[in-house]
Parts: C-alpha cells; structure tokens; sequence
C-alpha cells in the first residue's frame, strides 16, 4: 500500500465510521523548495478572485476539490501576514490598528493584540502555500486533517484521541480559528486540537451553527481511528457501538437506558468505597 493509499483509508474509515456528512480535509504545508501536485486547483483561477483561506477548506470538505492556496489567493490578510507568513508589513501594529478601526472584536488595538499574543504563528517564508485535499482522495501526504462535526461526534473523537491516556489543551478567542488553530496550532504542536470555529468561518466560508472542528496531526491520525469507539466499552449496553445515547430534551433528569438506571457500574463500585 503506498503513502497515499494508507491515508485514504483513514479517510474512508473516519467518513464510514463516524457518518460524516462532508469530507475530512488533509492539510500539506508546501515549502518553499517543494514541489507542489499539478491537479491542485489555484482559487483564484477558479473563483476569479482573492478569497478567504476558510472558505476553501469548506468547500474542500462539501466538494472534493483540491487546491493549492498561495499568497496571491488569500484575500483575508491578517492571515496571510500573521499566521501563514506569507507576506509582510512594515508595522505590525497595523494590524490590530486595521481590526479596531474596521471590526472592533475586541475592545480596542491594545486587545486585539493581547488577545493573539499565544496565537501559534509561522515566520515569514517558512511556507509558501498550503495544499487543501479531501483525505479519502488525497493528493498528498498530509501533515493533520481537519474533520468538521457535530457536537456528538466531536465527542467521540476526543475520547478516541485521549484512550492512551493523552489530555487536550486547545485555546480560543474566537478569531481566525480553522486557519491559526486547525492548522498552524495542530502542525506546530503535533497535537489534536478542538476547535470552534470563527466569524470567518461562520460568516464567510459557511461553516454551519452545528458544526465544530477537530483536527490530528498526521502522527495521531492512525491512533485516532484505531481509537473510535473503545471508550466505555466496558459499560453494559444491549445495543450499538456508542459508548452512550444521547436522551431526547423530555427526557433530562433522571432517566434509564434500554429498562437499566443511566449511570454506569463504576458509579455503584465507587458508592461502597465511600467512608461513611
């Protein structure tokens, strides 16, 4: 099997397995001495214009396409200057200056830009584009996949991601999300990160209310899939391959699953290990 052919199947399998509705989305950043794959479609040449890097994710994960994105078709600057390094300003101050005047996300210039002081950030040329592809079909091998998700599968990506015992730390302030903590955050760390998508997101490139994004650096990828679905498995449970069943709004309060008390065994274990 080669490079290509194993990561396919972790898409296929992450699609099959957890029911996605659109396609995981592999991530390469391209070097500047790297070549980069011939069917790799430039959006500028198809949209016509800039456009915000998001918004080819999406489509990416809703179409199939795969592109290559460039400094020449990113229209969201701040992420092309300040995450991406791919291109530079005099002052960097501006662009805080640039979302106070035009956005105000923040108070004022002064937390715009403490609000980014941990942001995860590449140095100017380190890359000199990103290779977006649907994982089940990818041109490349990828450093880390975003998945977009529901709550509940989200869920079960992040027990399957800590099963060996790992913990998840990710950060947010609501700002330029998929692109600093999807894919700088995830390649920087070479960690899962869970993340909530920002007003790009949500406003331009269509990420829906109920959706969220997990992404794993391509070291984890293998251990996520093998992971699916391990956690809980010890609790009793007549039916599925879930490790719980999500009650409908009538039902909150105390309830039973399938005629049995909801809490699991380890509850009443713990209950007689209690000093009275």
């Amino acid at each position: 099997m080669t490079d290509l052919e194993h990561y396919k199947e972790i898409g296929n399998t992450l699609i099959n397995q957890l029911k996605l509705i659109t396609y995981p989305v592999a991530v390469k950043l391209i070097a500047p001495d790297e070549e980069v794959p011939s069917n790799a479609i430039k959006p500028l040449d198809m949209f016509g214009s800039e456009v915000a890097a998001c918004l080819i994710y999406t489509w990416c994960s809703r179409s199939g396409f795969s592109f290559y994105l460039t400094k020449n078709d990113i229209g969201c600057k701040p992420i092309s200057i300040g995450y991406f390094g791919l291109e530079q300003i005099t002052d960097t101050e501006d662009l805080y200056k640039a979302w106070e005047k035009k956005a105000a996300y923040k108070r004022n210039a002064s937390l715009e830009k403490k609000s980014r002081e941990s942001d995860a950030k590449l140095s100017y040329g380190q890359i000199k584009g990103l290779v977006i592809s649907p994982l089940h079909q990818t041109i490349v091998k990828p450093h880390l996949v975003m998945i977009y998700v529901t709550p509940l599968i989200l869920s079960h990506l992040i027990l399957a991601a800590t099963y060996d015992g790992d913990c998840i730390t990710s950060r947010f302030n609501g700002m330029e999300a998929s692109c600093k903590e999807g894919i700088i955050r995830t390649y920087l760390t070479n960690e899962c990160q869970v993340v909530s998508p920002g007003m790009g997101d949500r406003v331009i490139a269509g990420v829906q209310d109920h959706e969220m994004i997990f992404s794993i650096p391509e070291s984890k990828m293998e251990l996520v899939v093998n992971n699916l679905f391990l956690a809980g498995k010890k609790i009793e449970r007549t039916h599925g391959v879930h490790p719980f069943k999500i009650p409908s709004a009538k039902a909150i309060g105390p309830f039973t699953i399938f005629g049995k008390p909801a809490g699991p065994e380890v509850w009443n274990i713990l209950s007689k290990k209690v000093i009275k």
